[in-house]
């Protein structure tokens, strides 16, 4: 494929960018809505001459084709040679998607039925622990997209969840997050999920021996452990007894809608568990089959390609109003980063382009009273993706929201106190979810999925391997285990 800084429709949006750097505010579009998430961008710096000259870079960047690929099955970690088929985790099971001609849909929908066995029995107080009490706290030991989209979904949903169960998280390698997690428990009615989609990171690993140390019971592994990976085998010389697996097309940070996310799945129920699956099936729809020109994730990646790329704004903020969103800026950040933060394209090029952004963020409401203040008045460029719900409007909340994005959009000018002026001129999408229900979460998250496939199509690099953190996993493995043993 040809650079990208070579094509036509980039150099005529670099100089169309050249020309709009005079004007102060610009606000052309309006927004777009699909699957319970409206996209409103009215305070970005677009105008619909920068729409067209994106559609046309899309166009040339083959991005139709591209997601076609993506959601057929085609081999688009072009790296590892394989699919990437987190949507077909959400298809329904009535679909057929075959992979080397085997239909892998059947194999989706019976890890599903298990989930729902294993959920039903958790919840009704049937599935007992060594002394045959009924578990009541259920810990995720898991790191990064083991640990960061369950946990997202279990805040998320916190409303929904069973009251008579207790969730937690582990995914710290030092043993005080282990021994604080477990301090209160009882091990006769705790069970393990150990999430990892290779069973062999390191920091999981260790926490499992804690774990099975903790327990100290020769029935701990058939009653108070249950093994999520693709590659059961490897949970198998640990001892394990139940075992979920996934899919090697299944990334880590994209697997939230697998086996992965068990603990939601019991946390909710299987049904909104189904509904949540729904709502990002949804947005895959949306994704597959609307034109470019009203697709909801693919007008959220060419803004950020154009605040990137020709803005030169290389961070992205996050800030969510809602306490069930407060977990969601730390998942994205993964999900991006982890993605795009690729220096090196598809046909091993250095790349002479901004790729992924500086993610970050958090809840507004404590931006408030941290950082919002350089936000307003500080030197850096920064681009913002608010999200808030509209079943909270005419709350403090979304009150909250709306302060803050006319602040940074249009700026404060007091000709009385010129120290006291905001400049604004911050581009912002508002990203408007119609209740905080599983649906839409679901459709959310895809939404940003898609968003991420987007721009590396566009950057023409792969999102879908991660060599640096695979680099450093092996690294770790050949250090000693006293990191002083060499030299004492």
């Amino acid at each position: 494929m040809m650079l990208l800084t070579k094509m036509k429709s980039w150099n005529e949006l670099e100089r169309y960018a050249f020309y709009l750097s005079s004007k102060k505010q610009i606000y052309a579009f309006q927004s777009l809505t699909a699957a319970n998430i409206t996209l409103d961008y009215t305070t970005q710096k677009f105008t619909p001459t920068t729409f067209q000259l994106l559609l046309q870079l899309a166009s040339e960047c083959q991005l139709e084709s591209r997601i076609e690929a993506l959601i057929s099955g085609e081999l688009v970690n072009t790296s590892e040679r394989k699919p990437a088929l987190h949507t077909a985790l959400r298809m329904p099971r009535q679909s057929i998607l075959c992979i080397n001609g085997h239909n892998i849909i059947p194999d989706i929908a019976a890890i599903q039925s298990k989930m729902r066995v294993i959920s039903d029995l958790i919840r009704s107080g049937g599935w007992l622990g060594y002394s045959k009490k009924p578990i009541t706290d259920i810990i995720n030991i898991g790191i990064g997209g083991s640990q960061l989209g369950p946990e997202f979904c279990i805040h998320a949903l916190s409303e929904q969840v069973l009251p008579s169960l207790s969730y937690h998280f582990i995914s710290d390698i030092d043993p005080i997050a282990f021994n604080q997690i477990t301090r209160k428990l009882n091990p006769e009615t705790t069970l393990f999920i150990i999430a990892s989609k290779s069973f062999t990171t390191a920091e999981t690993l260790s926490n499992l021996e804690k774990a099975l140390a903790w327990i100290n019971h020769p029935e701990a592994l058939s009653r108070h452990f249950i093994a999520v990976t693709a590659y059961p085998e490897r949970a198998q010389a640990f001892g394990m007894k139940n075992i979920l697996p996934i899919w090697e097309w299944v990334g880590g940070r994209y697997s939230l809608c697998s086996a992965i996310n068990l603990i939601t799945c019991i946390a909710v129920g299987f049904e909104l568990f189904s509904e949540l699956l729904e709502g990002a099936h949804r947005m895959d729809e949306h994704f597959r089959y609307t034109p470019l020109s009203h697709n909801l994730p693919v007008h959220l990646a060419l803004l950020g390609i154009w605040n990137s790329n020709f803005l030169k704004i290389h961070q992205l903020l996050i800030l969510t109003y809602g306490y069930s969103l407060n977990y969601f800026a730390p998942f994205i950040q993964q999900l991006d980063m982890e993605s795009n933060g690729k220096s090196i394209d598809k046909q091993g090029r250095a790349v002479n382009y901004t790729t992924g952004p500086i993610v970050w963020g958090g809840s507004g409401n404590q931006a408030q009273h941290s950082y919002y203040q350089l936000l307003c008045q500080g030197t850096h460029q920064i681009a913002i993706d608010l999200i808030s719900v509209d079943s909270n409007i005419g709350k403090p909340v979304n009150t909250l929201c709306f302060a803050q994005k006319e602040v940074l959009s249009k700026g404060v000018y007091d000709a009385r106190h010129p120290d006291n002026a905001i400049p604004g001129n911050i581009p912002i999408n508002h990203i408007r979810l119609q209740d905080n229900g599983p649906k839409t979460l679901g459709s959310l998250i895809a939404l940003y999925e898609h968003k991420i496939y987007v721009q590396s199509v566009i950057w023409q690099i792969n999102a879908f391997d991660q060599p640096a953190v695979e680099s450093s996993k092996l690294n770790v493995n050949k250090q000693p285990l006293n990191e002083y043993s060499e030299s004492s």
